[in-house]
């Protein structure tokens, strides 16, 4: 089976799932852009392709925008050589262009999407997007949550197929919980003696961070912040002005000292205003972490179970969060272990593949 993927840049997460995918089926995948423009070089750094690559590099616009006409042209061009096509996105000019052409040309192609937030859109741009939404011929949708939202913009809800999302391997997921976190504690000079919380994230108004930031003036707890962006500067400030000295802020990690990282820690947490998905919810189980979200992410609202391996909170409801805060605690550690299993790069290119599969049988 000949499989054409058209993505919008080599996230490294993507890659990964796309080189268990290509040990499945004759791959070939169209990146829009060569990086993100809010992504560090680093972020791509480990990057290697066991399928076929196409990077185009022009055309971009902001941050992962793309404008370039080369999507449909190529489209046009040689889709006769793929047994199905795949559009990850439908919101840049070039991959509008792309569907609109696949469209008036009768070529089916299928909905690969990595979440969704349904919001109060315009009636002329939910039309848009409904247009683009519901010409898909079929779905590859991570989450029931993400289902209501295709299914809010025209999808028909018998043509969307749940695949599982992932960010790690299964030989990266604990056997059991770290019992001795001073090892890991050691290798980041953490203090041996504390409670730490831990977010990784982009540090930009999305995140929320100096709400998080607020709610540790008077605890003990740590809080640890891995990123970095433009609000950085605001964090400093608070922090200065506040005279805190238990929130740590240290730079992009890449993903296995970030892993080790998690392994020192106790708890993650996350008050985020928006998430299509939210990858650190996985991650964090997988290194043993229970986890405290705000329910805009929406992989913390598939996963998360109160009082279990973590808890969901009200961003609008300081009280909540910070009895959060107090109520979790190591004993969730296993549970959130045994929340991670499944999502591995492995178990997440099967169930894309099934999903493909069938697609090519009809």
């Amino acid at each position: 089976m000949r499989v054409l993927i058209i993505f919008n840049h080599p996230a490294p997460y993507k890659v990964k799932a796309f080189n268990e995918l290509s040990k499945l089926c004759d791959l070939t995948v169209l990146f829009e852009r060569t990086k993100a423009k809010d992504r560090p070089d680093s972020f791509y750094y480990e990057n290697h392709y066991d399928f076929k690559t196409i990077f185009l590099k022009s055309g971009y616009v902001g941050n992962e925008g793309t404008v370039s006409n080369k999507v449909r042209k190529y489209i046009k061009e040689h889709h006769s050589e793929y047994d199905l096509i795949v559009m990850n996105g439908y919101s840049h000019l070039a991959e509008i262009k792309a569907i609109r052409y696949m469209r008036k040309h009768n070529i089916k192609y299928g909905l690969l999407i990595n979440g969704g937030v349904i919001k109060k859109d315009s009636s002329i741009k939910r039309k848009i997007k409904s247009s683009l939404i519901r010409s898909a011929s079929y779905y590859l949708s991570p989450s029931k949550y993400a289902d209501k939202y295709l299914e809010y913009y025209g999808a028909d809800s018998t043509k969307i197929y749940n695949y599982l999302y992932s960010n790690f391997s299964k030989d990266e997921i604990l056997n059991q919980p770290i019992t001795d976190k001073a090892i890991f504690r050691r290798m980041f000079n953490l203090p041996l003696d504390k409670k730490i919380f831990i977010n990784a994230a982009q540090f930009i108004d999305r995140k929320n961070n100096l709400q998080l930031i607020s709610l540790f003036k008077d605890r003990e707890d740590v809080l640890l912040l891995v990123g970095n962006g433009p609000e950085l500067p605001k964090y400093s400030s608070f922090i200065k002005e506040n005279k805190m000295n238990n929130v740590i802020i240290m730079p992009f990690l890449k993903k296995d000292r970030l892993f080790d990282l998690f392994k020192g820690c106790n708890f993650y947490i996350t008050l985020s205003k928006e998430d299509i998905f939210g990858h650190t919810t996985l991650e964090a189980f997988a290194n043993g972490l229970p986890v405290i979200s705000s329910n805009n992410v929406v992989s913390s609202l598939e996963y998360i179970k109160d009082g279990y391996n973590g808890f969901l909170v009200d961003i609008n409801k300081n009280e909540d969060i910070i009895n959060a805060m107090d109520k979790i605690n190591d004993l969730m550690a296993k549970n959130a272990i045994e929340s991670a299993k499944n999502n591995t790069f492995e178990n997440s290119a099967k169930t894309i593949y099934d999903i493909l599969e069938k697609a090519y049988e009809k």
